[in-house]
């Protein structure tokens, strides 16, 4: 009787787990590609932003230093009032209202700089917070669906375990009936081996009558004659 199962073959465990690291070794690597493509264009957008900064501020620089320069070289025609005047009230609103933009630029660079390194490392945080969230759901997908295929293996298995055990047990009563055609055989054969005994003894003594009976008739025609 053929083993059940035994035409089919089945890959090797270290196979397939090796193609699912290599499965997922390629998603890795694409994801960081993707990652180091989006750190690319950000850095580049940042560093056109911080070019046009600088090209506004440094015009506005420029713009004000020529105001400042042309308030300074305009004709004493006026009087000294109304001289100093346009100069204080130039020098007000350049010591308030530029103050905002004009004083220590530089400084003011390089808190746009921080500001957005904090950002651009926020997006990347996010973005590898998003890439392991999708790769994390991948991953449980893939468990998922093994473990859906193993409890299918199981349900497989344990059809099988029950025909087996069904198999056994429907053996073990053929062989129970066996047994017992067995043991009547061999009662009845020890029954019949008895009354052949029997028969045989009962033969022995009739031939030792029918020899009787013989010897009986031949002394009789001895005497008769």
């Amino acid at each position: 009787m053929g083993t059940p199962g035994s035409g089919r073959k089945r890959t090797p465990v270290k196979d397939r787990f090796s193609a699912e690291d290599e499965a997922l070794s390629n998603i890795a690597r694409e994801a960081e590609a993707r990652l180091a493509a989006k750190r690319a264009a950000r850095a580049e957008a940042r560093d056109i932003r911080m070019r046009e900064l600088e090209r506004q501020q440094k015009e506005l620089d420029e713009k004000s230093d020529k105001q400042y320069a042309e308030n300074y070289t305009r004709p004493s025609s006026r009087n000294s009032a109304s001289a100093t005047t346009p100069l204080s009230g130039n020098s007000s609103r350049r010591g308030s209202g530029d103050t905002s933009s004009l004083i220590d630029p530089d400084t003011s660079l390089s808190e746009l700089r921080d500001i957005y390194d904090l950002k651009d490392q926020i997006q990347d945080v996010e973005g590898r917070y998003m890439q392991g969230l999708k790769e994390l759901k991948e991953s449980l997908s893939e468990v998922e669906e093994k473990y859906k295929k193993a409890m299918v293996s199981n349900a497989q298995l344990d059809n099988e375990k029950n025909n087996l055990i069904y198999q056994v047990d429907t053996l073990k009563d053929v062989i129970e009936e066996q047994e017992e055609q067995m043991a009547e055989f061999y009662r009845e054969n020890e029954e019949k081996s008895k009354e052949l005994e029997r028969q045989k003894h009962m033969c022995s003594v009739l031939q030792h009558k029918m020899e009787e009976l013989k010897e009986g008739l031949r002394q009789r025609d001895e005497l008769i004659k």
